[in-house]
Formats: structure tokens, C-alpha cells, sequence
């Protein structure tokens, strides 16, 4: 029975280990944003260019868009290219990689060359559409494909909404002035990521009332998509997650070996090890700043620690109620931490399966009344859903969400580990109120 029982589990391993390698051989090269901007030392550019281009992406009254790229050349290529146009135009000809972001949907080409700089424009229909009121959205970059990477390339890509509208969200990485998003890569700081990924552009009216009506629109459109994912995606790790609350219902084991003052020291003793532990990691694993997600993972250590001690001196006037009040307020609380120490956003994962960790205590003080704590082993096992959905689209190298909540097993291993010590401080607070 031992060596069946291992025989299935190492089967299981090289399954999700060959289609975890299946998808890495199968990944698809990221898109350039920019086809001719590139330097001719990274990839395949104008002839005699002498750096990264830049991209100015015009949107138009009608949601067509004009792509202006500008890349700068040497002296004698910019002497040749202006006396053979021949010769520019081949340059350019040349210049455009298999594939990039516009292939297929370039309507028109033009080069020319001002002083020492190439300028190519083409046209590009249908990048943005109407939303909600006088909202529009710039959804070509999703329609490409939502999960799809990009590769800048340029060292500055711009995209300017027309004259008379100002941009109404924050896209990812950019910086936003009135109608223009930028996103730049200058080399000088190594956090700049640059355009690469899919993202969602709003404009309009200025004020509250545009700003509510993009993201209203931005809603609209990825909230069924983000709801889909969420629940093929974690659908087994809810279940997972479910069974796991099911069983700290059902377990006591351990709980006449610990009484509840050593139950808090662990608890205490083991958030605070790891809030430490992991800011220390992330100011060591980064040159600039205190990586974000070391950062959200000490707040979930510190959210624990405060857990332990509050049910400590608080919990044996509490009801079951009362404990759910405190594990919210430790979730918060470790939200709260992330956000004054790394800004926005939240990371989605530790704060949802830090929800669950923390639901942890009232089940085990409800299970320790007689109760079955149906409702919060349900919230704990939506808490994979609610995080998947928050982050969708998500994709493993093309492949769906099903196999992308196969990596947040993990995670619940995580709940199932730390939520147990309070599962048992929570018994032990319902034996001492009783």
C-alpha cells in the first residue's frame, strides 16, 4: 500500500513537472511593441542605427491610431539614406522583425528622414472602442491576446489619446500626463520594466465622473473574463482549501501537548522571525529599494504575530464572531504593512491565503462549541477564487488558468501549516471562556 501510494504521488510529480516543461519549450517570444526601434547590437534594426528609437502613438476622435517611430543613425548612414531613398526604404524593409505587435494591421507606411533620424509612420486601425458614457478604451494590446508579453524595445513608447481627453487610469509602469501614457526604459534605473504586458488604457472627460466611467468600463470588460479565470483556476485549491478547514474542524491532535500561552509564544515568535526575516531578504535581493513581494510576505508575518497576541489577551472575552473580527482586522493589518512599506498595489495571493490562514481561529473555536463552521471554511475556500480573479487574466506560457492554480498548491500547504497552531489556540480560547 506504501509503495502505491508513492508510485501515484511520483507519478503525479512527473506529470505536473513534463507539463510545466511543455510549457516553457512551447512559450512564445515576446511581441516588439516597436518593429524599427531597436539597436542593432540587440536585435534587427535600421542599418546604422545608433541606439533605441522612440514610439508616439497617436489615437484618433474615431479609435484609429497613427504610430510615429523616430530611430536615430550615424552620420554616413543618414548621408547615404538622404541621397538614395531607395536605400532608406530598404533599411527599413529590413528592419521589421517576423513578428511584432502591428503585424498584420499596418494600413499605411511611410519613411523619411529629418536630419539624422529615421522617421517611420504607419497607421493602425480600431485601437480603441467606447465604453461607458463618454469613456473609451484602448483595448488593442488585450485583443492581441491578454496574456501576451511585450518587448519595448523603444526606449520611450507613448500613447496620446486625442486632444481634448485626458487618460482616466493608471496603466501598469507608466507614467501619466494629461492624454499621454509613457512608459520608458533609460538604463539608468534597473527597476523600470517598460511596456511588457497586455494593458488596458481609459480616456475621456477629465474630473470624478470620467474617472468613474473608465473604470467602469475597464469592469465591464475583464470582470466576466476575471471571474472565469478565477474559478477554473481555483477550483482545486478551494477544494483543497475547503477539506483543509473541514479537517482543523475535525483534528484536535496536539492540543493536550501545548496550552495556549505556548501556542501564542510560537505564533508570536514565528510571524515576527518572518516579518523580520523577509524585509531583510528583500532590501538584500534588490539594489533599489525593498523587493515588493518579500515585502507583502513580512506583512503576512506580522499580521500573524498580531494574530497570536491579540486572541492571546483578547480572545477569551470573544465569541467566535468576535475571533473572525480579529482575524479581518490582522489581514488588514498585514495589507496595511505591504502598502506603507512597497505602495501599491496589494499583492492579490498573500492577502487572500493570509484571509484564510487567518479564518484558521474561529474554526477551530467553533469547531471546539460543537458547531460546524460551514460559512467560514466556504470563505477560506473562495479566498484561491477571489485571488485569481483579482489578477486575471492568468496564463502559464499560453496554457489556462487550470493549470496556473496547480502553482498555488503551495499556498495551501502554506494555510495548512500555519493555520493549524490556530486552529489549536482557538480550541483552547473556547475551553477557557466555557
Amino acid at each position: 500500500m506504501r509503495f502505491a501510494r508513492f508510485a501515484a504521488i511520483a507519478l503525479l510529480c512527473s506529470l505536473v513537472g513534463i507539463a510545466a516543461f511543455s510549457a516553457v519549450a512551447a512559450a512564445p517570444p515576446p511581441a516588439p511593441v516597436c518593429g524599427v526601434c531597436g539597436s542593432s547590437v540587440e536585435n534587427a534594426s535600421i542599418s546604422g542605427a545608433t541606439g533605441s528609437g522612440t514610439l508616439d502613438i497617436y489615437v484618433d476622435e474615431t479609435g484609429d491610431s497613427l504610430w510615429h517611430a523616430r530611430v536615430p543613425v550615424t552620420e554616413p548612414a543618414a548621408e547615404r539614406y538622404r541621397t538614395n531613398a531607395t536605400a532608406l526604404e530598404a533599411a527599413v524593409d529590413r528592419a521589421w522583425p517576423r513578428y511584432h505587435v502591428a503585424d498584420g494591421d499596418i494600413r499605411t507606411v511611410e519613411t523619411t528622414l529629418e536630419n539624422e533620424t529615421v522617421v517611420v509612420n504607419y497607421t493602425v486601425d480600431d485601437v480603441a472602442r467606447r465604453g461607458v458614457g463618454e469613456s473609451w478604451i484602448l483595448d488593442y494590446f488585450h485583443e492581441k491576446g491578454p496574456t501576451t508579453n511585450y518587448d519595448q524595445q523603444a526606449r520611450r513608447v507613448t500613447i496620446h489619446t486625442p486632444d481634448g481627453t485626458v487618460v482616466t487610469n493608471r496603466p501598469t509602469d507608466a507614467t501619466v500626463d494629461g492624454n499621454a501614457a509613457t512608459w520608458r526604459i533609460d538604463g539608468a534605473d534597473s527597476s523600470e520594466r517598460g511596456f511588457d504586458e497586455a494593458v488596458y488604457i481609459t480616456y475621456g472627460e477629465n474630473g470624478l465622473l470620467g474617472t468613474v466611467s473608465g473604470h467602469a468600463t475597464i469592469g465591464l470588460e475583464v470582470g466576466p473574463s476575471a471571474l472565469d479565470h478565477g474559478i477554473r483556476g481555483g477550483f482545486v485549491p478551494g477544494i483543497l482549501l475547503g477539506l483543509v478547514g473541514l479537517g482543523m474542524g475535525r483534528t484536535d491532535w496536539g492540543s493536550t501537548a501545548v496550552d495556549a500561552a505556548t501556542l501564542e509564544r510560537l505564533i508570536v515568535a514565528v510571524g515576527s522571525t518572518g516579518a523580520v526575516g523577509f524585509l531583510v531578504i528583500g532590501v538584500l535581493s534588490t539594489g533599489a529599494g525593498i523587493a515588493p513581494g518579500a515585502v507583502a510576505l513580512a506583512g503576512l508575518g506580522v499580521g500573524y504575530a498580531l494574530l497570536g497576541s491579540g486572541a492571546r489577551r483578547f480572545g477569551g472575552r470573544l465569541e467566535t464572531r468576535g475571533l473572525l473580527g480579529l482575524a479581518v482586522l490582522a489581514t488588514l493589518v498585514a495589507a496595511g504593512c505591504s502598502l506603507l512599506l512597497a505602495g501599491p498595489p496589494v499583492y492579490a495571493f498573500p492577502l487572500c491565503f493570509g484571509l484564510a490562514t487567518a479564518l484558521c481561529l474561529p474554526i477551530g473555536h467553533a469547531a471546539e462549541r460543537g458547531r460546524t463552521p460551514i460559512a467560514l471554511v466556504a470563505v477560506a475556500a473562495l479566498t484561491p477564487i477571489a485571488a485569481l480573479a483579482a489578477v486575471a487574466p492568468v496564463s502559464v506560457f499560453g496554457y489556462g488558468p487550470a493549470l496556473y492554480g496547480l502553482l498555488l498548491l503551495p499556498w495551501v500547504a502554506a494555510v495548512a501549516v500555519f493555520g493549524y497552531p490556530l486552529a489549536l489556540l482557538g480550541r483552547h480560547l473556547a475551553l477557557e471562556d466555557g
